[in-house]
C-alpha cells in the first residue's frame, strides 16, 4: 500500500518537474479548438475529442491524489442539477492513469459520474501543457476554447464559466 502511494506521488512529481509549461500559459488556447486526443476510458474503450464536439464541454484534468479536485467534482454535480442533465458535458482526464485501473478507482472513491479517461501520456500532457492539477478547459458548442483555468476554481467561477459555454 505504501509503495503504491509512493509511486503515485513520484508520478505527480515527474509531471510537475517535466519542464512542460502550465496549461494557463499555452496548451489549450482561448479562441482555438482544444488539442485533439485519443484515450482509453474506464472500460478500456478508446474515446476521442470528436466524441464531445458540438456539446458545451469541460475538459477536467485531475488525478487520484488531488484533494481539491474532489471538491470540483461536487461542483459539477451541483451545476448539472441546477442547469439540467445534458446541458453540458464533463470529461475527466486522470493524468496519473495509464489504464482504466486508476480511472475506475477515482470514479469509485470520488463518486465521479462523468466519463473519465486515462491521460498519463506524454503526447497529451505536452499538447495541453499540463504540469499540475486541477486544470479546466471550457469549450463551447462551437468547438472553441472559451476559458482555461489552471488552478483551483471556486464554485461561483465554475458556474460563470459553464454559463458562458452553455449559452446559445
Amino acid at each position: 500500500m505504501l509503495a503504491r502511494g509512493i509511486s503515485g506521488l513520484l508520478a505527480v512529481l515527474l509531471i510537475l518537474v517535466s519542464g512542460v509549461e502550465a496549461a494557463a500559459a499555452g496548451g489549450a488556447v482561448v479562441g482555438q479548438p482544444p488539442p485533439a486526443f485519443s484515450l482509453k476510458d474506464e472500460t478500456g474503450k478508446t474515446v476521442t475529442w470528436e466524441n464531445f464536439r458540438g456539446k458545451p464541454t469541460v475538459i477536467y484534468f485531475t488525478h487520484n491524489a488531488c484533494w481539491y479536485c474532489t471538491q470540483v467534482a461536487g461542483f459539477f454535480v451541483r451545476m448539472e442539477e441546477k442547469l439540467g442533465a445534458g446541458s453540458f458535458q464533463v470529461v475527466g482526464i486522470n493524468v496519473m492513469a495509464k489504464d482504466q485501473r486508476l480511472v475506475q478507482a477515482y470514479k469509485r472513491e470520488v463518486g465521479f459520474r462523468y466519463p473519465m479517461l486515462a491521460g498519463n501520456t506524454s503526447e497529451l500532457l505536452k499538447a495541453y501543457r499540463i504540469n499540475y492539477v486541477p486544470v479546466l478547459v471550457f469549450v463551447g458548442r462551437d468547438g472553441i476554447v472559451k476559458k482555461v483555468v489552471g488552478h483551483y476554481i471556486m464554485e461561483t467561477e465554475l458556474e460563470a464559466a459553464i454559463a458562458e459555454i452553455v449559452k446559445k
